[in-house]
């Protein structure tokens, strides 16, 4: 049974002893699918970061992009497995990208507050970003997420700014850029 069919049967079950609505439904759905996915690929990506010796930066990046996917959306694959082996693969290289160039010393805090900046420009415009398999019906529930994902960034640009650790820099800020960037309407099949 894939994650996503065992979300729906978990939340239809919740919602039908809690009495809860459709609208209520949704929202509870899409929970327990964000978390399933979240822990398996969380387990996923760390276990192979550690293999390249990329643990601490991968595991940043994916906190803090991760974090940001889960309210923003953005492109999505045809299948979890896909999306795993993806996202596995790209937090992986961001880890190792992010351990060698603070390896060399690239430190540039006013740089990547200006990307950062740039990513809060287009979630602010874009997010949440849903797809055709889970459409977001609901307009307060996309306010919050548009909302959410405001702050994740905004809390991201703080700690940057005051980070004195370029590593952790740098794995945020590309933890970042790529969730993001699958925002962009190229990467998605449902245009806006």
């Amino acid at each position: 049974m894939s994650i996503g069919k065992l979300s729906e049967k978990l939340g239809a079950y919740i919602c039908q002893e809690l009495n809860y609505n459709e609208k209520k439904e949704e929202i509870i759905i899409y929970a327990i699918e964000t978390l399933l996915l979240s822990i398996v690929n969380i387990i996923s990506i760390l276990a192979i970061a550690s293999i390249f010796d990329a643990l601490l930066p991968a595991f940043i990046a994916v906190v803090f992009g991760g974090a940001l996917r889960k309210v923003s959306g953005g492109a999505h694959f045809d299948s979890s497995l896909a999306c795993l082996v993806f996202g596995t693969f790209v937090y992986t290289l961001i880890g190792v990208l992010s351990k060698k160039i603070s390896i060399y010393g690239f430190d540039n805090v006013y740089l990547f507050i200006t990307v950062l900046f740039i990513c809060l420009m287009i979630v602010a415009i874009l997010a949440p970003v849903d797809s055709p398999a889970k459409p977001i019906h609901s307009k307060s529930f996309k306010k919050k997420l548009k909302t959410v994902s405001i702050v994740i960034v905004l809390i991201s640009l703080v700690i940057v700014y005051f980070a004195k650790n370029n590593l952790i820099q740098l794995s945020i800020v590309f933890g970042i850029l790529y969730q993001t960037l699958t925002l962009l309407p190229i990467f998605n099949k449902k245009r806006r």
